[in-house]
This record gives structure tokens, sequence and C-alpha cells, in this order.
């Protein structure tokens, strides 16, 4: 009987320890905190002005982090298309601005307990260019010896991977829906009644200004 009792418990502790291990103890999120599962695919479709005249279009991710207490955690990441532009990535602490395609790791840092940090990762296109810009995004958990001042790689956290899609010109439409067109500007600064073949600099009542290439 005492036999049984201890394989019963035994069977028990390592249930408990194999459930333990698939809990996450981080996750993608977004600003107002929808979860994106393990392995999603996201299709961002609308950019907007990056404030020095450019375009953006942002992932919207963040990483959460639910194991409880404070974790040590960094990413591996891999552009598998980038037609043109530069992809930033601000996480967890270094800025990295890369053009070309390939794998990349960023540096390691703490995520405090229930923290939600913004992954600040952008697509910046080059002006009046289309295209879409893809990404696999993974973040990893590590912990840290104090003694060697290196932090070493514990396991893998989730992925997702996104498109960047930058069409002509739905982007933009979908934000002239909703503001109004105060102003229209061409390539050169000098400012239009109405559309024109190229490029035109709109200026929004919401004090934003987009750009349009009209073929």
């Amino acid at each position: 009987m005492k036999k049984l009792f201890t394989s019963v418990m035994m069977l028990l502790f390592a249930t408990s320890f194999a459930f333990a291990q698939d809990e996450a103890l981080v996750r993608f999120v977004d600003a107002a905190g929808n979860v994106y599962a393990d392995g999603s695919t996201i299709n961002i479709t609308e950019g907007e002005d990056d404030g020095w005249g450019g375009m953006e279009f942002s992932t919207g991710l963040y990483v959460e982090n639910v194991s409880g207490e404070e974790i040590y955690v960094g990413s591996d990441y891999e552009i598998v298309s980038i037609p043109n532009g530069s992809f930033q990535f601000c996480f967890p602490k270094t800025c990295t601005n890369k053009t070309q395609k390939g794998s990349y790791t960023t540096d390691q840092g703490v995520l405090e307990t229930d923290a939600k940090k913004d992954l600040q990762a952008e697509w910046l296109p080059d002006p009046e260019a289309y295209g879409t810009c893809t990404v696999i995004i993974q973040i990893n958990i590590y912990t840290y010896n104090a003694i060697t001042r290196k932090y070493n790689l514990d396991e893998h956290g989730p992925k997702v991977t996104v498109n960047m899609i930058y069409k002509d010109p739905a982007s933009v439409k979908n934000l002239e829906n909703e503001v109004k067109a105060v102003a229209r500007y061409n390539a050169a600064g000098q400012q239009i009644s109405g559309e024109q073949q190229g490029l035109n600099i709109v200026k929004l009542d919401n004090g934003k200004a987009v750009k349009v290439v009209n073929k």
C-alpha cells in the first residue's frame, strides 16, 4: 500500500511539473490587451505618418509578463521579406535598424512582474514604394548569472508572423475616411487644389500628414 501511495504521489508530481512547464511565462498582446496566440499570423494594412514626412507600419505588439514574477527576456526575429526601407526593433532595451533579410537576436533585459512592454517594432518603407515586409518574432526567456554577468537561454516563448502590407494606397485612404483632408501638397511642397498624379502629401484635420501616391 505504501509503495502504491508513493507511486501515485510521484505521478501527481510529474504531472504537475509538466503542466507548470507548459504554462506560458509571456504572451503577445496589443495596446488594448487583446492576446495573440502562439503561432498567430498578423496582417497590418494601415500605416501612419512617422512624424518626419514618411510612413511607418507598426506591428502594434507588446509582450506581457504573466509568470507572476520578474523574468529576463529577449527576442529572435527573422526578416523574411523587406522590399525597401528598414525594419526597426526596440526591445527590450536597445533599438536595431535592419535593411536586409536575415535572422537577428536582440539584447536581453528585465521584464517586471505583470509588466507589458511595447516591442516598438515597425517597418519604415521608402517614399513611393509599396510591398510587404514579413517578420517572424519569437520571445525568449533567459536566466542571468550575476557572477559572470551573462544571460543564458532558458526556453523559447511564443512566436508570431507579422505581414506589414503597404498597398496602393488603401492604407492611407482608410485613415482619410475617418478624418478630413484640409490641404494637399505635391512632392515639391507646393499646395495643390486636388489629387494629382504622383506623390500627394495630404494634411488631415487631426494634425497628421500622410502620403498618397496616385498612378
